[in-house]
């Protein structure tokens, strides 16, 4: 199977993109109806602002990652990655990742109980973790090199482009 161009891993990686912002739309209108309009009584007013605060920039920042995920994959599928448009795309999701652990963080410092923390932990509905701001944090740095390593690239071709 080929990588990049028409009929290619990078196109049907779109394709399963698109089908994730259509799904995250919907996740996302349930998250609120549940979060802000379910019965949930034991949240109180000022906790449940600055919950509506943190979702809303969290999924805001999942959406823009995807929308840039689904522009990064465009480019492979007209066969131009290594141009600048897609180091600044990276750029913005590494920013974007590092905002969502941001927000894990802050949430678990105000609705949560340090007492209560636990690195890993299996229960009656599988395994969990409450380190979940780490994996966005490494996702943002990878990110972020990988962003340097398409603008040596782009600085490349231009330079090839250049030379006759």
């Amino acid at each position: 199977m080929k990588y990049y161009g028409k009929r290619s891993m990078a196109s049907a990686l779109r394709i399963i993109l698109d089908l994730v912002l259509i799904i995250g739309i919907i996740a996302t209108f349930l998250i609120f109806k549940s979060t802000f309009f379910g019965e949930v009584s034991d949240i109180s007013t000022a906790q449940k602002i600055l919950l509506g605060i943190l979702l809303v920039v969290g999924i805001s920042c999942v959406f823009l990652i995807v929308i840039n995920l689904i522009k990064v994959l465009s480019s492979l599928v007209n066969s131009n990655p290594f141009i600048i448009e897609n180091v600044k795309i990276l750029k913005k999701v590494s920013v974007e990742c590092f905002i969502i652990a941001l927000c894990y963080i802050i949430n678990f410092f105000v609705n949560s109980n340090i007492k209560e923390f636990e690195f890993i932990y299996v229960d009656g509905k599988g395994v969990h973790t409450d380190m979940e701001f780490i994996i966005f944090i490494f996702a943002g740095c990878f990110i972020l090199i990988l962003s340097k390593v398409f603008q040596q690239a782009v600085n490349y071709k231009e330079e090839n482009d250049f030379t006759i």
